[in-house]
C-alpha cells in the first residue's frame, strides 16, 4: 500500500490537471531544491590560541586543560582545532572555539590568574601560552596555501588579481597535493614520524578542514577542489575503519574518532547527496542514521547534481515528485529530437543512471579542465537553469 501523500504535495497538486502552474512550482515555498553549499553559515565564535603545545597533544587533553566548565563548542561543531602541517604532519598550535567571545576571554583570564598565583599552565610537561585570538588567524593556519585572500573573520575576501605576482594570486583554499599527502600520512605512517607518533592527527586535521572550509563562498570553490577533499575523506574513513578493526592503536584510533569524521562528512554542506551516499555505503550506515542526516531516497542516483540538493526538512514525496516531472519531461523532449541526435543521447543514457531522466543532457556539462575548474556557483546556476527550463516545458499548459 503506497504511503499517504504529504500535505504539501496534496496542496501542490490540488488542481484540475493535477499539475501546479509554473509559478507555483517555482515558488520558494514549494520548490524543493537548494544550492546546498550556501546553507553553510559563517560563524565567528569566540576563540583562543594555545601556543607551544607538545606535538602529541590530544583533543581530550586540550579540553581537560580548559576545564569542564569552559563553554567550548559541542562535539558536533568541533570546537578544538589542533593545527597540522598537511605536508609534514607536524603539529603546530591549537585553537579552541567558544560559544561567545566573553567565554573565550574568561578562559584566558583563568590562565593568567593561575600564572599570577604561581601555577603555570601546562600541557603534558610543557608550559604553554594561552591568548585570545581571531577566526582570521585560525583560517590562515588551517588554509596556508590560500594566497590572495584577506580573511574577514571566517569569510574570505579574494584580493584583485595581480599579474605581476602570479604566485600570490588566489588559486584555492586547499590543493590536491595537500589532500594526497594527508592520506599518505595514514597509509604509510612509518614514513611520517610525526604521524606515526600521533596517528589521530591527520584525521583531526581533515575534520577541522571540512568543518571550517568556507563552503558558503561557492564562487571560490571548484569542482576539483571539492573532489580532492571528498576523495581524502573516503580514503581516511576506509583506513580508520580498518585500523579500528585490526586494533592498530586502540588508544588513539577509536570508534569515537571515526564517528566524528563520518559526522563531519555527512553534515558537510559542500558534499553532494551522491557523495554522502557513498560515505553511508562505506560505513554501512543504518537507515535511521541516513534519515538523521537528511539523505534523500535514492541518493546514489543523484549522480549529475553537483551543486543542488534537497531542501532540508522538505517532504521526500515532494522532492521525488519534482524529480519525476523532470525525468518524464526530459524523456519526452529527447523523443522530439532528430534521429541521429536522439540516438547519440540514448546511447549515452545506457551508460549512466536515468533516475533524473535526461537532466544531464539539459545541463550540458563539459569534460576535462573546463568541468574541473568550474565553481560550485557556476554549477548551481547551470543546474537551476536546467530545472527551470524543463519545468517550464512541463507546466506551461498547467
Amino acid at each position: 500500500m503506497p504511503a499517504p501523500r504529504s500535505h504539501k504535495l496534496l496542496q501542490l497538486t490540488n488542481t484540475i490537471t493535477g499539475l501546479p502552474t509554473l509559478a507555483d512550482a517555482m515558488d520558494p515555498s514549494n520548490f524543493p531544491f537548494v544550492e546546498a553549499a550556501r546553507l553553510a553559515k559563517p560563524m565567528n565564535w569566540g576563540i583562543i590560541k594555545l601556543k607551544n603545545i607538545p606535538f602529541s597533544t590530544t583533543r581530550a587533553e586540550v579540553i581537560a586543560f580548559l576545564g569542564r566548565n569552559s563553554k567550548v563548542l559541542n562535539d558536533t561543531d568541533e570546537g578544538v582545532h589542533i593545527i597540522m602541517d598537511k605536508v609534514t604532519s607536524k603539529t603546530m598550535d591549537a585553537y579552541v572555539e567558544f560559544v561567545s567571545l566573553e567565554d573565550a576571554m574568561k578562559a584566558v583570564e583563568r590562565h593568567r590568574t593561575n600564572i599570577v598565583a604561581g601555577r603555570f599552565s601546562r600541557l603534558g610537561d610543557r608550559p604553554i601560552e594561552v591568548e585570545v585570538t581571531s577566526q582570521a588567524n585560525l583560517m590562515k593556519d588551517l588554509f596556508p596555501i590560500a594566497r590572495g585572500v584577506f580573511w574577514n573573520g571566517v569569510t574570505p575576501e579574494i584580493l584583485p588579481f595581480d599579474p605581476s605576482q602570479p604566485w600570490d594570486n588566489f588559486k584555492g583554499f586547499v590543493s590536491e597535493e595537500e589532500m594526497i599527502m594527508l592520506v599518505k600520512h595514514v597509509e604509510v605512517p612509518h614514513r611520517s614520524p610525526f604521524s606515526r607518533d600521533c596517528p589521530q592527527r591527520p584525521y583531526e586535521c581533515l575534520i577541522s578542514t571540512i568543518k571550517k572550509f568556507p563552503w558558503f563562498r561557492t564562487n571560490c570553490v571548484t569542482i576539483k577542489e571539492r573532489e580532492a577533499m571528498y576523495q581524502a575523506t573516503t580514503a581516511l574513513i576506509r583506513q580508520l575503519t580498518r585500523s579500528i578493526l585490526l586494533q592498530e592503536d586502540a588508544a588513539h584510533l577509536t570508534p569515537f574518532l571515526l564517528r566524528r569524521l563520518v559526522q563531519a562528512a555527512m553534515l558537510c554542506p559542500g558534499f553532494t547527496p551522491c557523495m554522502k551516499d557513498g560515505i553511508a555505503w562505506i560505513t554501512n550506515m543504518q537507515a535511521l542514521d541516513q534519515e538523521y542526516y537528511q539523505l534523500p531516497r535514492f541518493a546514489d542516483r543523484w549522480r549529475h547534481q553537483y551543486a543542488i540538493g534537497p531542501k532540508p526538512g522538505f517532504p521526500q514525496d515532494v522532492v521525488e515528485w519534482y524529480v519525476t516531472i523532470i525525468r518524464e519531461q526530459s524523456q519526452k523532449d529527447i523523443l522530439a529530437l532528430p534521429f541521429r541526435e536522439r540516438a547519440e543521447l540514448q546511447e549515452r543514457a545506457d551508460q549512466t543512471d536515468m533516475y533524473w531522466g535526461y537532466f544531464w543532457a539539459e545541463v550540458g556539462y563539459g569534460l576535462g579542465p573546463q568541468f574541473d575548474d568550474m565553481s560550485l556557483a557556476q554549477a548551481a546556476h547551470m543546474e537551476f537553469s536546467a530545472v527551470e527550463r524543463i519545468l517550464t516545458r512541463a507546466l506551461t499548459q498547467a
